[in-house]
């Protein structure tokens, strides 16, 4: 079993230190409401377990901490930002569960760790990348986008497409949309597994 399997304690240990530079993964499920109605607890609360579970199995191959989880969202932080984009294009390929499509966003920068949680300015920003996307995909902000095409290059099959958005406080931003040929084909099967299990008109093509 790889090393990261599990959270080492508190995050005080992991990260060794209560003023650092981390990179912030911010996930929230798509129509999640609508799904827990039209599930009923019992099911959609066993689904979403083995969503969170999927998620922890795919990052135990790098070297993270889960945060917390707080509702259907996920809170994680990760040493490096090329991890933190691996990890979530993986994982918004595979969420667990055939329906469940993720928005994810992605930032890196000095926080402040207090009694196992994570402070600052730069946990704020995180959330408002992940909120700026409506819909399922990953938005990441330049410095990982930066620090991914440095570690990766284009050898990976990732791209970035540039998306201007206005975040709340913090004004308008330079974010990028994460691409590969497995999200966009996974985004696609999750949508459709959605609309059938909600009973919603298809979802056009172009808005992926």
């Amino acid at each position: 079993m790889s090393s990261h399997d599990e959270n080492p304690g508190t995050l005080e240990k992991w990260a060794r230190a209560e003023h650092l530079g981390l990179t912030l993964v911010f996930t929230d499920i798509v129509e999640s409401t609508a799904i827990g109605i039209n599930l009923g607890d019992n099911v959609w609360i066993d689904d979403l377990l083995v969503h969170f579970e999927e998620a922890r199995m795919t990052a135990s191959e790098f070297d993270h901490f889960v945060v917390k989880v707080i509702g259907d969202s996920l809170m994680m932080a990760f040493r490096r930002s090329s991890e933190a984009v691996r990890f979530a294009v993986k994982f918004a390929s595979c969420t667990g569960v055939d329906y469940i499509g993720i928005r994810v966003g992605i930032h890196s920068g000095e926080v402040q760790i207090v009694e196992n949680d994570i402070y600052g300015l730069n946990v704020n920003f995180t959330s408002r990348v992940q909120h700026a996307e409506l819909v399922e995909g990953i938005l990441v902000s330049n410095s990982v986008k930066r620090d991914y095409e440095k570690t990766f290059g284009s050898a990976s099959g990732v791209t970035f497409s540039r998306k201007r958005r206005t975040l709340k406080s913090f004004g308008e931003e330079d974010l990028w949309k994460v691409r590969s040929p497995e999200l966009h084909a996974a985004v696609k099967s999750q949508r459709e597994a959605r609309r059938k299990l909600l009973g919603i008109p298809k979802i056009p093509s172009w808005i992926i």
